[in-house]
């Protein structure tokens, strides 16, 4: 009985420890010019778009989960990573001095009694501060180890193009040819979305196909994650224009349909796009979410400016496209969007 009391008390520590980064991050992030967008529990999400906070449904996650983005209405070259990592450790250590208060104060109070009770509070306190500690060397070993990996590999790309540099001119390439050891799955499906808009921008589709496939097969045994949105996204335009395959884009869409239907942003916009127009063929689906992205990249200020570059050459093509089967004016098929939000 004590064990498990203990263990109940350890499940509960990771809601509380949770909860408590969340509160921490919200209120430490905007001195790194970021932002709380997204709030993920159970089966829900609570997502911020165009200022306003909405909930959606979505994957079941057992943990309170948070997405901390830059702030959109920032210019690009006030995105700092080294504060991002400042305020990063800044929450980490709060949420630790707190857990550690809690469990002194516990011990405290329930040394002394002889009931049950005092398991569970030892369980909450000695969770909350494993969590603690374990958030911290987590983020040291991250901010240590990462420029040797995958991952600071993909960071100094991305500072690149926040200095102005073009998605064209980071020559990326497959991570096979890069050199890196014990290349984690979570680090190669973070790079599909970044190599995927570059192939994407200089126009190598057959260089798409192979490491589309590979991190398709990654992600079909995974949970979502909000963190892992953009790949998703990259993978359900690649399956919507590239390759169109059916099966996959209705698997990926249904993943993040609270998140995408939701998202008021281009990209996200563009992707529905292609996805209607290619996938069910629903003309008039598409031309109105290519008109919203339209709408949407003229307003997004946080923006890099290779993206919009990117964002506007695939939006014109679909635009073309969209034209040319207007003025064919052939009757449409019945659409079956079974329980989707289009």
């Amino acid at each position: 009985m004590k064990v498990f009391l203990f263990l109940t008390g350890c499940m509960i520590a990771i809601q509380l420890a949770s909860l408590l980064k969340l509160i921490f991050f919200i209120i430490f992030a905007p001195f790194a010019g970021m932002t709380v967008s997204r709030v993920s529990f159970l089966a829900f999400s609570l997502s911020k778009q165009d200022g306003r906070w909405g909930f959606t449904s979505t994957e079941f996650t057992p943990i309170i989960q948070s997405l901390v983005t830059y702030r959109r209405d920032l210019p690009a070259e006030k995105c700092s990573e080294k504060k991002s990592n400042i305020m990063t450790m800044a929450v980490h250590i709060t949420v630790l001095v707190i857990s550690a208060a809690a469990a002194v104060l516990i011990m405290l109070k329930f040394h002394s009694l002889d009931g049950t009770l005092k398991w569970l509070m030892y369980g909450i306190g000695f969770g909350m501060v494993f969590m603690s500690l374990q958030s911290i060397v987590i983020s040291i070993y991250t901010m240590m180890s990462i420029m040797n990996r995958l991952g600071g590999y993909m960071s100094a790309n991305m500072k690149r193009i926040r200095n102005g540099e073009s998605l064209g001119s980071l020559d990326l390439r497959p991570v096979e040819q890069l050199g890196f050891k014990k290349v984690t799955d979570a680090e190669k499906i973070f790079y599909y979305g970044l190599y995927s808009e570059y192939l994407t921008f200089i126009g190598d589709y057959d260089g798409l196909r192979a490491p589309s496939h590979e991190i398709m097969n990654l992600i079909i045994g995974r949970q979502f994650i909000s963190q892992e949105t953009i790949t998703y996204y990259c993978l359900l335009f690649f399956f919507s224009e590239i390759e169109p395959n059916r099966q996959f884009a209705d698997m990926l869409f249904n993943r993040i349909k609270g998140t995408i239907t939701n998202d008021t942003d281009p990209n996200g916009k563009r992707v529905m796009a292609y996805y209607a127009f290619n996938i069910y063929n629903d003309i008039a689906g598409a031309e109105r979410f290519l008109n919203e992205a339209y709408a949407a990249l003229g307003k997004w200020t946080g923006i890099l400016a290779s993206e919009a570059e990117l964002e506007k050459k695939l939006l014109d093509r679909l635009s073309g496209r969209i034209a040319q089967a207007k003025a064919v004016s052939q009757p449409q098929p019945a659409m079956n969007y079974d329980n989707r939000l289009m």
